[in-house]
């Protein structure tokens, strides 16, 4: 069974704000919820109540910001639908508390969509010993260099390395590790600069490290980059990718 991955974003230009940073695995596992979360899903047609699972590598906001309006989306629809819908949330440590804080602020403490956050949402923390399922994947996750507590995850089965997503890092032996692994596809962070690794670190660094039909695919970007190199490409609003 081929396993699907939905690249996100709001259509347009990938210049503005880094918006471009959150995914759907096979249409059920969120990966991060940016601020624009719910706009994207809209511009996608993706109903948010076929979400169960969202995931988040870390806890600043362009990762974050989104899940109170994915929350009090979700709530809605469960209560429309009387389905006692219950969503997982998969972060580091801390995560439940951010969650509920960054909740409670948009809504406050006396808005019912609280009482369901509080009953009807599972947190899960993680740490690079962690694993989860989804079907016939195992997610394990790894530990990353960046400025807070960070984790990407690998998706592999018992005969394969299917897919790996590298969050926001400088180049670090967990990187290296991954690569080395050779998953079929990598989708990593590489808006550069001090704290992210840039196309240029994957091209000296990271293309040595793999082998013939592993491909890299940057995400989380200031501005869209072009490359001449079969196995590094650009991430682009809408793509789906079948693994």
């Amino acid at each position: 069974m081929g396993l699907e991955i939905s690249i996100l974003g709001n259509g347009g230009c990938l210049n503005k704000g880094l918006p471009h940073n959150a995914f759907l695995v096979d249409g059920r596992l969120l990966a991060e919820a940016p601020p624009d979360i719910m706009n994207s899903l809209n511009t996608h047609g993706i109903r948010v109540e076929t979400i169960d699972s969202v995931f988040v590598s870390h806890l600043h906001g362009d990762h974050t910001f989104g899940l109170p309006f994915l929350i009090i989306n979700q709530w809605f629809h469960s209560i429309k639908a009387g389905d006692g819908k219950v969503l997982t949330i998969t972060g580091p440590k801390g995560v439940r508390e951010h969650v509920h804080q960054i909740t409670g602020l948009a809504f406050k403490a006396t808005h019912p969509c609280m009482e369901w956050l509080k009953n009807k949402v599972v947190f899960r923390e993680i740490d690079h010993r962690s694993e989860t399922r989804l079907n016939a994947n195992v997610f394990s996750y790894f530990k990353l260099d960046h400025v807070i507590d960070t984790y990407g995850f690998l998706i592999a089965t018992s005969e394969k390395k299917r897919f790996a997503y590298i969050a926001d890092t400088r180049w670090c032996p967990q990187v290296e590790r991954v690569l080395k692994l050779n998953p079929e596809f990598v989708l990593m962070d590489m808006n550069g600069g001090e704290i992210h690794i840039s196309p240029d670190e994957v091209i000296e660094k990271g293309l040595p490290l793999i082998k013939k039909g592993t491909v890299i695919c940057g995400t989380h970007l200031s501005d869209e980059f072009t490359s001449a190199r079969d196995a590094l490409t650009c991430a682009k609003p809408g793509e789906l990718i079948v693994i």
